[in-house]
C-alpha cells in the first residue's frame, strides 16, 4: 500500500482517521448507550463493507477502503470509488496526494443518477400526517435533489430519496405497529422521481406537501448526494419512534456538518420536529433553510377554491355538481366569464377529488370531468382569480410534546394539583400547522392528580386517535367521515377516586361543517372495559362533538349517552374545554367535566 509508506506514524495516522467523527458518520457507526461499548454500524447489508470486519471495526474498513481505492478498475461501475463516492471524496480531501485513485475509473450508473453531477440544491419534503395508515400517523419526510435544469423539465422529474420500513404483504395494522415499535422490520432507502411521491401523497392520500429548500455549500450538497448513493438499497433495523424516516434524513443532511439537525436527547423522532429544527439550524454559521414551498393536496386545492367562491357561486357550483343544473343551462352560461372560470375550475378540482381514475368511463365523475374540461376550453382564455392559499407551515407550529400544570376542583376534592404529560402529538384543540382541524393523535398521554400528599393516576391513554374528514362541501364523495380509536386507563366516574378501569373504545361517525370555524361531529360506537362499580364489561354509546377554532382560541364541547351492557344505570357525560394559545410554546386551558360528579380545571401548558 502506497499510503504514508515509509513513515513511522502510518498506523497512528490511520487510527486517527478511523476515529474521525466524519468517518464514523459515513459508515453509520453507533456506540450504543453502554459505557465502553464498541462501535457497530447501523447498516446490516454486507455489501456496504469492504472489510469482513468492517461492520464493527472502523479501522479495518478504513484500511480496506484506502486499499480498494488505489486498485485498478475491473470494469465500469465496479471500482470502490463508484460504489462509495462520498467515502472517496472525504478521503481525497483528507489525504490529498497521498491517496492516488486510478485515472481510468468509469462510473456510468452514478453519473446517470446524478445527471453528470448537476444537483444544484437539496430539499427536505414533509408530508402531513395520514390517519388512515399507522405508518403515516406522524407525517413523513424524504429528500429531493434539485437539478440545475429543473425549470426546463419541471421539478417533478427531480430525484427523490425515501426511507421506510420494508413491510410484508400479509401484515395487518396491529402487527405493523408492534413490529415497527420493537424493531421487527428492516428499513432501507429507495429512490424515484419526485412526481411519484407528489402523486401518491397529494393525489391519492390527500396529504399536503411542504418543500424546505436547504442552503448547503456545493461541497456539502455533493456529499449528501454521493452518500445517498452509497446507502441506497442497504438495510437497517427500522424503529417507528426513533430511527425512522426523519432520523435517517437528518443523518444524510448532517453528513458534512458537526451540528446535528435533531435533538439527540429525545427518545423519539417525529418528522415535524425535523422541519421545525430547520428554521433555526445553521451549518458553518449560515442558516440552513432558504425557502419554503407549499404543495397542496387534491383536497386542499378543492377546499381553498370552494371557500373563495361567493355564496351565489357556491350555490351554482353545488347545483352543477349534483346535476340539477347543466353546463349548457343559461343559469351558468349567462354568468360573467370570470364567474364561469371560477366555477369551472372548482368543478374540475371536485371531479378530480371524487373520481376513480382507474374506473375510466364507468365512473360518472370521469365523464363529468371531461365535460367540464371541454367547456373550459370553449371559454375565452383567462385565469380564474383565486388568492394563494394561506396555510401555516409545519415548522411554525408548536413543538410535539406538551406538559401542563393545573389546579382542579372536583366533587371528591375541593382543591388538587393536576399534572399532564403528553409526549406526542396533538389534540382537537391544538391541531395547528400541518394537521387536519378537529383531529387528534396522541400516545402515552398521562394525567396525574396530587392532593394531601397522595398522587393518583387519573388517566393514561396509550393511544388516542380522532380522525376527521372535513367534508367541507358536503357533496357526494366529500362527506365528513369520522372515527375514533382509544385504548388506555381512566377514572370511570368523577365521584370516585378509586374507579380506574381499562378501556378499549371505538366509534364511527359523520362530521358536519357549520361554517369556516365551527363543526359538529356525531358518533355511534362503544367500548370494552374492566367492570368497576357494577358498570359492566362494555357499553354502547351515542355522542356529539362541537368544535370551534378562530385565531389563537379554540373550544370543544363533548356530549355522550352511554348504554351499559350487563350493568345498571345508563347515564350521560359531558365536557367543555377552552384553549387560548399564548405562544408557540405555551397555552392556557379551562375545562369543566360532568360524569356522575363534576370537575373544574384551569391549567398552564408548555410545549417542548
Amino acid at each position: 500500500m502506497q499510503l504514508l509508506a515509509g513513515t513511522e506514524d502510518r498506523n497512528a495516522s490511520l487510527q486517527s482517521l478511523a476515529n474521525d467523527p466524519q468517518w464514523l458518520k459515513l459508515l453509520h457507526y453507533e456506540t450504543g448507550n453502554l459505557p465502553g461499548a464498541s462501535a457497530r454500524s447501523a447498516i446490516k447489508s454486507p455489501e456496504f463493507f469492504l472489510s469482513p470486519s468492517g461492520h464493527d471495526s472502523p479501522l479495518a474498513e478504513l484500511t480496506a477502503t484506502v486499499t480498494a481505492l488505489q486498485m485498478q478498475p475491473k470494469g465500469p461501475d465496479t471500482h470502490a470509488s463508484c460504489r462509495f463516492p462520498a467515502r472517496t471524496r472525504w478521503l481525497q480531501q483528507r489525504l490529498g496526494s497521498a491517496l492516488t485513485v486510478p485515472s481510468g475509473v468509469q462510473c456510468p450508473a452514478l453519473e446517470q443518477w446524478t445527471r453528470d453531477n448537476t444537483v444544484e440544491s437539496v430539499s427536505i419534503i414533509y408530508a402531513t400526517g395520514y390517519l388512515a395508515n399507522p405508518a403515516s400517523y406522524y407525517g413523513h419526510t424524504l429528500l429531493k435533489f434539485n437539478f440545475k435544469d429543473s425549470e426546463a423539465h419541471s421539478d417533478l422529474m427531480d430525484e427523490s430519496v425515501n426511507y421506510g420500513a420494508i413491510v410484508g404483504d400479509g401484515d395487518d395494522p396491529v402487527s405493523y405497529i408492534f413490529k415497527g415499535i420493537f424493531g421487527g422490520y428492516d428499513g432501507g432507502f429507495s429512490h424515484i422521481n419526485f412526481y411519484f411521491h407528489n402523486h401518491n401523497y397529494g393525489e391519492n392520500e390527500l396529504r399536503d406537501l411542504w418543500e424546505y429548500q436547504l442552503t448547503l455549500s456545493e461541497d456539502a450538497t455533493q456529499m449528501v448526494v454521493k452518500h445517498a448513493w452509497e446507502v441506497l438499497g442497504k438495510r437497517y433495523t427500522y424503529y417507528f419512534f426513533r430511527r425512522n424516516c426523519a432520523f435517517r434524513m437528518a443523518e444524510l443532511v448532517d453528513i458534512s456538518s458537526d451540528t446535528p439537525l435533531l435533538q439527540q436527547w429525545r427518545p423519539w423522532t417525529i418528522p415535524q420536529s425535523l422541519v421545525q429544527s430547520l428554521s433555526t439550524a445553521e451549518i458553518d454559521g449560515q442558516p440552513v433553510l432558504t425557502d419554503v414551498r407549499y404543495l397542496p393536496s387534491r383536497q386542499s386545492r378543492l377546499y381553498d377554491r370552494y371557500q373563495q367562491l361567493s355564496p351565489s357561486e357556491q350555490q351554482l357550483f353545488e347545483r352543477i355538481a349534483v346535476e340539477t343544473v347543466s353546463l349548457e343551462d343559461p343559469r351558468f352560461t349567462g354568468q360573467p366569464i370570470d364567474v364561469q372560470h371560477r366555477v369551472l375550475d372548482t368543478l374540475l378540482d371536485y371531479y378530480q377529488y371524487i373520481r376513480d381514475a382507474e374506473a375510466g368511463a364507468e365512473d360518472p365523475a370521469n365523464a363529468a370531468h371531461r365535460r367540464a374540461l371541454a367547456m373550459r376550453y370553449q371559454l375565452p382564455p383567462g385565469n380564474a382569480e383565486f388568492k394563494p392559499s394561506d396555510h401555516t407551515p409545519p415548522h411554525l407550529g408548536r413543538p410535539p410534546g406538551w406538559f401542563q400544570l393545573s389546579l382542579q376542583h372536583s366533587t371528591q376534592q375541593d382543591a388538587q394539583a393536576g399534572i399532564r404529560v403528553r409526549p406526542a402529538y396533538y389534540d382537537p384543540l391544538d391541531n395547528e400547522a400541518g394537521h387536519v382541524r378537529g383531529g387528534g393523535l396522541s400516545m402515552f398521554d398521562l394525567q396525574l392528580t396530587a392532593s394531601n400528599g397522595q398522587v393518583r393516576l387519573q388517566q393514561l391513554d396509550a393511544i388516542s386517535i380522532e380522525s376527521i374528514s372535513p367534508g367541507l362541501t358536503g357533496l357526494p364523495g366529500d362527506k365528513g367521515v369520522a372515527w375514533n380509536l382509544k385504548f388506555g386507563w381512566e377514572q370511570n366516574r368523577l365521584d370516585c377516586n378509586s374507579c380506574l378501569t381499562t378501556r378499549l373504545q371505538a366509534d364511527r361517525g359523520l362530521n358536519l361543517p357549520l361554517g369556516n370555524n365551527t363543526a359538529a361531529t356525531f358518533y355511534a360506537g362503544g367500548a370494552l372495559q374492566e367492570s368497576v362499580q357494577g358498570e359492566g364489561p362494555a357499553f354502547a354509546r351515542l355522542a356529539g362533538r362541537f368544535t370551534y377554532h378562530r385565531a389563537s382560541f379554540s373550544a370543544l364541547l363533548r356530549l355522550e349517552q352511554r348504554y351499559l351492557v350487563n350493568g345498571s344505570g345508563d347515564y350521560t357525560t359531558g365536557r367543555l374545554e377552552l384553549r387560548n394559545r399564548l405562544s408557540a410554546t405555551q397555552d392556557v386551558r379551562l375545562s369543566y367535566a360532568r360524569n356522575r360528579g363534576e370537575e373544574l380545571s384551569i391549567g398552564l401548558g408548555w410545549y417542548w
